[in-house]
């Protein structure tokens, strides 16, 4: 999880320790006059409401269409059905803090609630950590939670709905003996599987008998069943990343096996000094040691050559662990290395059959724990920034997932990626995604033993109001594909060798082509360029005769507002991929797909998607916009308004609408630091407490007359019905969320009766 797995770990940890807080003059607290409490208590979704959208997921058992597998065009598809499927995952990291894993019962609950969520795919991550927890033994996993383990995962596959698993999550693995608590730093088995045989056997061992031990709910062990779609063997093991969260420093383990690489390179001293020249120091020499690079990310020969030493390790590991799963009887896609957005990462996953990848826009400082900060800005701050890095690292040909990502609580603009990344996603025509979540599914407000139950915390979307409403939106932009895939493709062309030479591999995609990639359908390609121009693709040579010096200046100016793009939307205008009524602007920082679907303006911090059956404004306070038969104007602040048809017809002829508006939430009692809430000075409780918006919001409709609305509560059911003033065609509500009379809402139901 990158730097998000440090701090959740941290989170997680500090709980069971003493915290000294610092006090400061200054303490920000939320005002009753600008939050309301969510009065319901149940959120379990009731069946057959507006909110149950069980009907997309496919009925079960998963895995009746045989292996998940690599079809021709890159998608994902199956042995028995060879048709390219989409997966709408919820992420999972059941711990002792949330209640672990659910009883038989709870289990089943989870399963129904996870359906009618419209999730089709689960990611069971830090399940070695759970396993372990308090056991002193190597391999002695808890029996309670690894018999619950089992039973959700057969629970689950007979709901329809598939797993993604890690091979391993924590550093400490399935070592025993771990104190105070698993997510201490006591071991290093992510770099230990890559480097040494005693960690390669300690990771096999662990995935044999978690994954490879037959389930006594399903009769089979979980990498035999199809209802496993894909096993990530190491979880965000990238040897850079490793690195540099170590401290910019290669770990000396590294030394004897890149002088070995080196003997094999180069053959004798005398060929290494010709290389190297005067990078090579006296006292080296490959009978005896050649230090490691003096930091990560250097462009000296060293440097260069341990990047292409690094890439060879990573696959070599990768190769070693696929063999091992598949002679497990293991028929499901596998993955690894999924952090990292740098060239020489994107060079060892051009070897592997499936690219996964994270990203987050402002993460916590250190989880929910008092002092934790978390940057309010918004993501229109770098247009999208991480929601760009994870397009940069698709690779055409094969299937691209994002596993993790997110812009969590507290951050008071999380609304903007509850519309923005799956409509991106659809556009991108990625095959799946996941905001990563500790608990998707919070079953209700009221008390509970486990504290991470008590209140939101970051990445508990389950209880956060505004991510736990964006998830359904997710759900209809994605899933059910309400926004279509790009017409064109932007090919980014990657030579290898010539990377690695160039920097080592340290290059990201450039500023100003990244942004491109919010027009058309953008990735890497590690094919040679091509020798004519395709129509409707647009080829770029990322590693071409450009230096990279200019590349990083072009980035620092575009980054600083500087106009260096005005011609950056012609190449598409002359690949056919756009045409001249396509509103982008890259100067002005306003971008539409090439679709006309969805539009990216962060000058005016709006996102558009407009498409038959969804309708998306994200816009800031006192902004009138429109998004087809959707306006919306005279907000009273930001927030997220959308509308979508619940029965395939289009909005303004559909008999059946759901209507989001979401603004921002925090718990009761929640203080901060500051008046920007950045530093949380206590996390708070439930209820929630969301921030009322009022605003006019019109819709077009051909049945205008006959529309009614009702506000619902977070489970689905309907509220006391609100009025429309309707002028023709056009209903009009004059909507307050402050003023309804059973409490705040972010769903509304509107129905021809």
């Amino acid at each position: 999880m990158s730097a998000l797995a440090r701090r959740f770990a941290r989170g997680l940890g500090l709980l069971l320790l003493p915290t000294l807080l610092c006090v400061t003059p200054v303490v920000a607290l939320a005002q009753a006059d600008t939050w309301l409490p969510m009065r319901e208590r149940a959120l379990a979704i009731a069946a057959g409401s507006a909110l149950d959208f069980s009907a997309f997921v496919e009925p079960g058992p998963a895995g009746r269409h045989g292996w998940a597998q690599v079809l021709p065009d890159g998608h994902i598809g199956f042995e028995k059905r060879r048709s390219a499927q989409r997966f709408f995952a919820a992420s999972l990291v059941l711990g002792g803090l949330n209640g672990g894993f659910p009883d038989h019962s709870g289990a089943d609950r989870l399963v129904e609630q996870l359906q009618r969520t419209g999730y089709n795919l689960v990611r069971l991550h830090f399940v070695d950590a759970q396993m372990m927890t308090g056991r002193n033994k190597d391999f002695d996993f808890n029996p309670e939670q690894l018999d619950r383990l089992q039973y959700l995962l057969a629970s689950l596959a007979r709901g329809g709905v598939y797993w993604l698993a890690d091979g391993i999550t924590s550093d400490n693995a399935a070592w025993g003996d771990v104190k105070p608590h698993r997510w201490v730093k006591k071991y290093s088995a992510k770099l230990d599987v890559l480097t040494t045989e005693a960690g390669f056997q300690h990771w096999a061992t662990l995935v044999q008998r978690l994954w490879g031990a037959r389930n006594p709910y399903t009769g089979t062990a979980p990498l035999n069943d199809p209802a496993m779609l894909g096993l990530i063997l190491v979880n965000e093991g990238s040897l850079g990343y490793l690195a540099t969260i170590a401290g910019d420093r290669y770990p000396l383990k590294l030394e004897p096996l890149f002088r070995d690489w080196l003997r094999n390179r180069y053959g004798s001293d005398k060929a290494l000094q010709a290389a190297w020249a005067t990078e090579l120091r006296r006292d080296e020499s490959l009978a005896t040691q050649v230090k490691l690079p003096v930091s990560v990310r250097g462009r000296s020969v060293r440097d260069t050559d341990f990047a292409r030493f690094v890439v060879e390790l990573e696959r070599k590991a990768y190769r070693r662990m696929e063999a091992h799963v598949r002679g497990l009887g293991f028929g499901g896609l596998t993955t690894a290395f999924d952090n990292w957005g740098f060239v020489n990462a994107d060079i060892t996953r051009a070897a592997l059959p499936w690219v996964d990848m994270h990203a987050y826009h402002a993460s916590p400082s250190n989880h929910g724990q008092p002092g934790s900060r978390i940057a309010q800005t918004s993501i229109h701050s770098n247009v999208a920034r991480y929601v760009r890095e994870l397009m940069n690292t698709r690779q055409w040909g094969k299937p691209f997932t994002v596993s993790e990502y997110g812009q969590p609580f507290w951050n008071r603009w999380r609304h903007e990626s509850a519309a923005l990344v799956p409509a991106v996603a659809a556009l991108q025509d990625w095959d799946a995604i996941c905001l990563f979540a500790e608990t998707p599914i919070q079953d209700n407000y009221g008390t509970s033993p486990f504290i991470r139950r008590q209140a939101i915390y970051p990445y508990g979307v389950g209880a956060d109001p505004i991510t736990r409403a964006g998830e359904r939106l997710a759900a209809l932009l994605f899933l059910r594909g309400d926004v279509a895939p790009a017409r064109g493709r932007i090919r980014l062309h990657v030579n290898a060798e010539r990377a690695l030479a160039r920097s080592g591999g340290w290059e990201q995609v450039p500023e100003g082509l990244s942004r491109l990639g919010l027009v058309s359908a953008i990735g890497l390609d590690f094919s040679p360029m091509p020798a004519k121009p395709v129509k409707g693709e647009l080829a770029v040579d990322l590693t071409g005769a450009r230096p990279v010096w200019w590349s990083r200046l072009e980035n620092s100016l575009i980054k600083s507002g500087a106009d260096t793009l005005a011609p950056g939307i012609g190449p598409l205008r002359e690949a056919g991929i756009v045409g001249a009524n396509n509103l982008s602007r890259p100067q002005d920082k306003l971008y539409q797909s090439d679709t006309g679907q969805v539009t990216v303006d962060s000058a005016s911090g709006l996102i558009t998607v407009d498409s038959e059956r969804s309708a998306v404004l994200v816009l800031r306070d006192g902004v009138t916009a429109t998004a087809g038969p959707l306006e919306v104007s005279g907000g009273s602040g930001p927030a997220l308004v959308a509308l979508s048809s619940l029965d395939l017809q289009p909005i303004g002829s559909s008999r059946r609408l759901l209507l989001w508006v979401l603004t921002d939430a925090i718990n009761s009692g929640m203080t901060f630091d500051d008046a920007e809430r950045t530093t949380i000075r206590t996390l708070g409780r439930f209820p929630p407490m969301v921030r009322p918006l009022a605003a006019t919001i019109q819709i077009e409709h051909a049945s205008a007359s006959r529309l009614r609305v009702w506000p619902l509560s977070l489970n689905g059911e309907r509220r006391t019905q609100i009025n429309l003033k309707v002028n023709g065609n056009v209903a009009q509500l004059h909507l307050d969320t402050a003023a309804l009379p059973d409490g705040p809402a972010l769903f509304f139901e509107i129905a021809v009766e």
